[in-house]
């Protein structure tokens, strides 16, 4: 029996560690928000030391008021930790625009979901 529980304790962190990524978020989610943009940014090119790519939401040119970010979801959708980081660079909550830089970890390439919301 306490074997069986040692076993179920090692497969159960082991699958943890695996489904792991370095998803990150800024903000929060409150009622009346709404998706202003939704992208998916994948790097798959031929294996380098890092990889980086730049992701920009601005509002709509001519907006009388822009939308005010409350938050932004940055999804690292390579299991195991292998995918990338993202960072701000400018912009982001409390703010109407954001610029996000993606990076990936060595000779490794990404794929990251990125979900703004505001109101």
């Amino acid at each position: 029996m306490k074997s069986i529980a040692c076993c179920l304790v090692v497969v159960l962190s082991v699958s943890v560690v695996l489904i792991c990524g370095e998803s990150r978020q800024w903000g929060r989610r409150v009622s009346g928000d709404r998706l202003l943009n939704y992208a998916v940014v994948v790097n798959n090119s031929l294996p380098v030391p890092e990889k980086s790519s730049v992701y920009r939401y601005l509002p709509a040119a001519g907006a009388f008021r822009p939308p005010n970010i409350t938050a932004i979801y940055a999804r690292d959708n390579i299991p195991a930790g292998r995918g990338g980081y993202a960072g701000i660079v400018s912009g982001g909550v409390n703010q109407s625009n954001v610029t996000l830089k993606l990076t990936s970890q060595p000779y490794q390439r990404f794929n990251f979901t990125i979900e703004v919301y505001g109101k």
